[in-house]
Formats: structure tokens, sequence, C-alpha cells
């Protein structure tokens, strides 16, 4: 079996804390990114004079202010797993400030960063050539798979680091996210080309591995952590000539999945598909919640190749959302 390393709570906030993740897993959520926001503010609260768990003004304007370089989203997060807790902590008697709303933030209006054709095609021929390194001795085969799986089915990077054996199935050739962002699994279809990938990293990269190993692990078999990925994108970006523009400007990881989407209706629109059919069908593939997180990329997919305009506006210009004013 393999386990997901534990996460310590320390200081006077370890008791509640850990009663708190217990009750939100009871609840159904997984609640391990916020376990690990949890811990850190534990941590944090130790330089605090406190007898007791009491979220006091000072701690909590201390622990929610802005930081350098940090970015708005990681930030809502923070104060999300914080305003939490504080609902918990409330009704179990303790202590709490007002927390401040944040339903005034925003994550910002960062435009997706969509690769050319060209791009792409440059991108994984850098990552066949990533350079082996002493201490992952298997990340060079794993991330050619990985980098392919996340632009050509439109994956999460959470989603592909997340995938077990079990949850690979190389003789349909189906992939099964379980319990994605919005909660809910679903199956994915592999290509050919994808799925002969997969058959060849399984058979001789992890011949050894057991259902309920990562399909994509680190060297202690535990979950790939998204940040090394992030990394290594960083480093086939360089390799491959494509530029970085810049904290804001990306490309980032995610945008493999934008481009996914946007070059998955450039190709249907230059056959000729029925958009109206098709869009609900993109939407279930993507794991989205709402039809017009999907129906955004129209416009996205308009501005990208504007030799598309017409043709779009023609066969469903109705469904594409109208640009802010």
């Amino acid at each position: 079996m393999v386990t997901v390393t534990p996460i310590k709570m320390t200081g006077i906030f370890a008791g509640p804390a850990d009663d708190f993740v217990e009750f939100k897993r009871a609840q159904g959520y997984k609640y391990y990114s916020e376990a690990k926001v949890l811990s850190r503010f534990c941590r944090f609260a130790e330089s605090y004079p406190l007898e007791k768990p009491v979220l006091t003004k000072e701690l909590v304007a201390d622990w929610t202010s802005p930081r350098e370089d940090e970015a708005k989203k990681s930030r809502m997060h923070r104060v999300t797993c914080i305003n939490q807790f504080g609902k918990y902590l409330k009704q179990m008697g303790y202590d709490v400030c007002v927390i401040p709303p944040q339903s005034h933030w925003n994550s910002g209006s960062f435009t997706p960063y969509i690769f050319t054709h060209e791009e792409i095609s440059k991108f994984f021929k850098a990552s066949d050539n990533i350079r082996r390194i002493p201490q992952s001795r298997d990340i060079h085969k794993a991330l050619p798979v990985l980098m392919r799986l996340l632009y050509g089915c439109g994956l999460r990077v959470s989603e592909a680091v997340g995938l077990k054996c079990r949850d690979v199935d190389l003789e349909k050739g189906i992939l099964t996210v379980r319990e994605a962002k919005n909660g809910r699994d679903r199956l994915i279809p592999l290509s050919h080309t994808l799925l002969k990938l997969c058959r060849e990293y399984r058979n001789d990269v992890i011949p050894w591995a057991t259902d309920e190993d990562f399909f994509f692990m680190a060297p202690d078999r535990t979950i790939l952590s998204p940040n090394t990925v992030y990394g290594r994108f960083r480093r086939i970006l360089w390799d491959g000539g494509i530029p970085y523009g810049g904290k804001g400007n990306g490309p980032r990881l995610h945008d493999l999945r934008h481009t996914f989407a946007v070059h998955t209706l450039q190709k249907w629109v230059e056959s000729g598909e029925d958009l109206t059919a098709m869009l609900p069908v993109l939407s279930v593939f993507m794991g989205h919640n709402s039809f017009n997180a999907t129906s955004r990329y129209l416009r996205l997919t308009a501005e990208v190749y504007p030799e598309v305009v017409k043709q779009v506006e023609n066969i469903c210009g109705y469904v594409i959302p109208e640009g802010e004013s």
C-alpha cells in the first residue's frame, strides 16, 4: 500500500486542527492541501504568546495579510482555510475574532497562454530529452508521458499525479479520474498514441508497481509533487525555446489544459462539427461544473485563431460569451 505522508500539527492549535481535519474528512473531503495550510498556520501561531487556542484579531490579521510575491489565489486559499477553521472553533466553544470576509476578492483576470501547434511540438521534443537527475532516476521517463496526458486529455496536474495504476486501464484505454476538483469521478478515453506511451511506461519503468501505487510516483513511492512537475516544466520551456513571460504572463503548467480545450475547439470548427452538441461533451470531458466554464473557450479560440472567427459565428455565434465591456 502507498501511504501519503502524514501532516503534523504543532503548537497550541495542534489538537483542534487535527480534530478539524478529521471532521472535514469525515464529511468526504480529501482536505490534504488545506491540512498543509493549517500545519503552516500552527507553526506561524507558535510565535504568539497564547495560553489557549484563541484566534485573536492580531493573529488573524497577521496571517491573512498579503505577502511579497504571493499570488492572489494562494492568499485566498490561506484565508479560506482559516475562515473555515475559525467557524469550526467557534462551534466548539473557542474564542474567535471576526474574520474579515473575502467575497470581495477575486483571483484576477489572468489570460491563459495558448501554445501554438509549433510550440507544442517543440515542447514535447524537449520533454523527450529531459536529462536524468540523481535524486529521481525515472522522472525523465515519467514526465514525457505525464506532460502529454496534461495536453492530450486536458487534465489538471493534480489529477495527473493523483492517478494510481488501477486508474489507468491499459486494456480498454481509459483513465479514471477520481474525486476531481468538483467532487465527481470521470472517465477519459486515451488516444491510441497515448495508450501506447502509457503501456510502454508501465511495462518498462514501473513493471513492479501495484494497483495502489501512483502511476507517476516520487522516489519514495509517494505522490509526485506538482511543484516538482512545475520545476521541470519550466526547464522544458527553456530547452524548447519557448519564452516565459514571467509571473502572471505564463506559460503556466495549467495552460497545457487550456491549450487542449482551444485546440480541440479549433479542430471541431475547422471540421464543421456542431458545437452546440459538442460543447457539452467537452464540458464533461474536462470535468467542468458548469457549461459557462467551457463556453468561455469559444471566445478564447476565436481570439487566438482569428481565421476561424467567422466559422464560429456562422455555426453558433450565439453560444460565444460576450467579451467584457
